[in-house]
């Protein structure tokens, strides 16, 4: 089994940090995803029950893009594994995958929290 991605990559937000960006815009910027996510799981588990290929790629497209950016790499490798299942018609797998995210989603976050905020 290949060495799993680290949760949190900090170096992106800490870019924006040495770059002059002040401590309010990371905050900002984790509000933005913790306002953003979640509700994409709602939405990806019916699109998925309703077997919608075109709403769960772009959930979980928007969800890999987010969490990615951010640096939260192995939540965003599982959903862009997740996307990658579902444009190949792997529904199962995608579904299994999908599974995972919320508790992805969840590790990440507390990474990002601890690393920015209480710190």
């Amino acid at each position: 089994m290949p060495d799993l991605l680290p949760v949190l990559d900090p170096r992106l937000l800490q870019d924006l940090l040495d770059m002059g960006a002040g401590p309010g815009l990371v905050q900002e910027l984790i509000g933005l995803l913790k306002g953003d996510i979640p509700p994409r799981f709602a939405t990806l588990r019916t699109a998925l029950g309703a077997l919608d290929g075109d709403t769960a790629i772009q959930e979980v497209h928007q969800m890999k893009g987010a969490l990615g950016n951010m640096g939260l790499k192995r939540a965003a490798d599982l959903a862009g594994r997740t996307e990658d299942h579902l444009r190949a018609g792997r529904w199962d797998e995608a579904k299994i995958l999908a599974e995972a995210l919320p508790g992805a989603y969840e590790e990440a976050l507390a990474a990002l929290l601890a690393a920015f905020l209480e710190g």
